[in-house]
């Protein structure tokens, strides 16, 4: 028992440090020796529970933990209100539409609603997806401390701010100040060349946001039609924060 109890422990710990730890971090974290934290990650690891990164050696909750949560998650109460809003809009727009959460500092995919005859590319559930170069993860940075929302900037494109990326810095504030003001964020091929994607905010009954309700969409240049599925896609997330409230 005291081996189970250390490896949950071992998951805990990892989940709070998205980055990875190493053997020694970890350990000291445990409060346990390194050698019995390096037991426990091995185990880990073969079960595809964490992986290990090439380079720094770190070790980070693997997606398959993604998938398990997915499963618990599959079966709560926004997940269940949502999904027959998700399938009505799927089908008004002819798009795939993803509901997605953050936790942890994490943000990922946990219920889809696909057309047959989508051409769009499949949405994993479980997935973990960046937060800056999706349209659901813009969501969730637009109302986050702005500090946060730098860090996952700057982890995310692999640049930090020096006085030569003030424009930068000026621009995020000023793109999650929009996605805030005109209710939605939307992205245009930075996660796939000819992809564009939109994402509203659903919020709880403090006015926060609970998740973020979302759907791809080849760019074809018709601006009307993509304005439409934004209009449906933003009455039927209040649909649903209406519902969860």
């Amino acid at each position: 028992m005291q081996l189970v109890d250390r490896a949950l422990s071992a998951l805990e710990v990892l989940s709070r440090n998205m980055d990875g730890l190493s053997v020694t971090e970890l350990a000291e974290q445990l409060n346990i020796p390194a050698s019995s934290t390096h037991r426990i990650l091995t185990s880990l690891k073969g079960n595809h529970l964490v992986v290990q990164d090439a380079q720094t050696k770190k070790y980070r909750l693997g997606y398959k933990i993604c998938g398990i949560a997915a499963g618990v998650v599959k079966g709560s109460a926004l997940t269940q209100t949502a999904q027959t809003s998700m399938q009505k809009l799927a089908e008004k727009i002819d798009r795939n539409v993803v509901l997605c959460i953050m936790e942890h500092g994490v943000a990922m995919n946990i219920a889809c609603s696909e057309r047959g005859d989508s051409n769009m590319y499949m949405m994993k559930i479980g997935h973990v997806i960046p937060f800056y170069s999706t349209s659901a993860g813009r969501v969730f940075m637009a109302y986050m401390d702005r500090k946060q929302a730098l860090e996952i900037l700057e982890k995310e494109t692999r640049t930090k701010t020096t006085p030569n990326t003030k424009t930068g810095l000026q621009e995020l504030n000023a793109e999650l100040d929009r996605i805030r003001a005109q209710g939605y964020s939307v992205i245009d091929e930075e996660l796939q060349l000819g992809i564009q994607g939109v994402a509203c905010p659903i919020f709880d009954i403090n006015g926060e946001p609970a998740a973020a309700l979302a759907f791809t969409s080849l760019k074809d240049g018709n601006e009307e039609e993509m304005q439409e599925r934004i209009r449906l896609l933003k009455a039927y997330a209040e649909e649903i924060s209406e519902a969860i409230r």
